[in-house]
């Protein structure tokens, strides 16, 4: 039984930081991208939401979804708790091998910042050179970055909803991905939730699919993609455009698993 823990955060830009930095550098600070937007440097994000889907594999290719946990700071307050109730998530399920997407280069450097501000100590899982990751001899990274193993030694990085789409899932279940602002609202603030916890599922969802393609695991991927999209309706997970989008998927596959009967009968 290998298992897996796929995990998602949201930062946003905080302007306060951003003035700090800029009293020190004014020059790096007033850099700008192409169009002449301001530069949003990570170290000037905080981070406002968090996500935790938890799944097991068996040798047999059976998966189980043990559930998904989020964290918002509508909800805990702020930055700190957040991080704070997913740090001890992960704590809770030492055996776990936590997954994200360009994980690297976002979410560990997010929430070392964060750690670093708040003085908390990164899980097991997270830590580079800690007794946890010595103690690993099999094939799974106690941190794997997805994006970093499709990427292999090519040059080119991929973005999840690329791939995704490649994995044959819906377009509309990576809408408004690229858009991140800062919820206003008790609405915004459940969108942001439910989009957080939909970046882990898919995460999961393509990681399953290449981790099959490449012999790591074994399983059936349609009944993957319909079992996923069935736990994900009713544990009411996804927003109605992403949840309408689940239906068809669902919907679709149930309908090649009946062919794949029909054709074996």
């Amino acid at each position: 039984m290998t298992k897996f823990t796929f995990i998602d955060v949201e930062a946003v830009w905080d302007e306060q930081l951003h003035e700090a930095y800029r009293e020190i550098d004014p020059r790096g600070a007033a850099k700008q991208k192409r169009k002449g937007q301001v530069l949003h440097r990570l170290p000037c994000k905080r981070v406002i939401a968090a996500a935790a889907f938890d799944l097991e594999v068996d040798t047999n290719g059976a998966i189980s979804i043990g559930g998904l946990s989020s964290w918002t700071e509508y909800d805990h307050g702020d930055e700190r708790e957040v991080v704070t109730q997913l740090f001890e998530h992960l704590r809770a399920r030492p055996q776990h091998h936590v997954v994200t997407y360009n994980g690297l280069a976002a979410e560990v450097p997010l929430l070392t910042l964060a750690a670093l501000e708040h003085e908390l100590v990164l899980p097991e899982q997270l830590q580079t050179g800690s007794p946890f990751v010595a103690k690993k001899n099999g094939p799974w990274r106690p941190h794997i970055d997805l994006a970093l193993e499709l990427k292999g030694n090519g040059r080119d990085w991929a973005h999840l909803t690329e791939v995704g789409l490649r994995c044959g899932l819906p377009s509309a279940l990576f809408a408004g991905k690229a858009d991140i602002v800062m919820p206003s609202n008790a609405e915004q603030w459940l969108a942001m939730r439910q989009r957080v916890s939909m970046d882990c599922v898919l995460t999961a969802v393509v990681a399953l699919a290449f981790w099959r393609v490449t012999g790591r695991i074994r399983f059936d991927q349609t009944a993957m993609l319909h079992n996923i999209a069935s736990w994900c309706l009713r544990a009411g997970v996804a927003g109605d455009m992403q949840a309408e989008a689940l239906s068809e998927m669902r919907r679709r596959m149930l309908e090649r698993l009946l062919e794949q009967l029909d054709e074996a009968a």
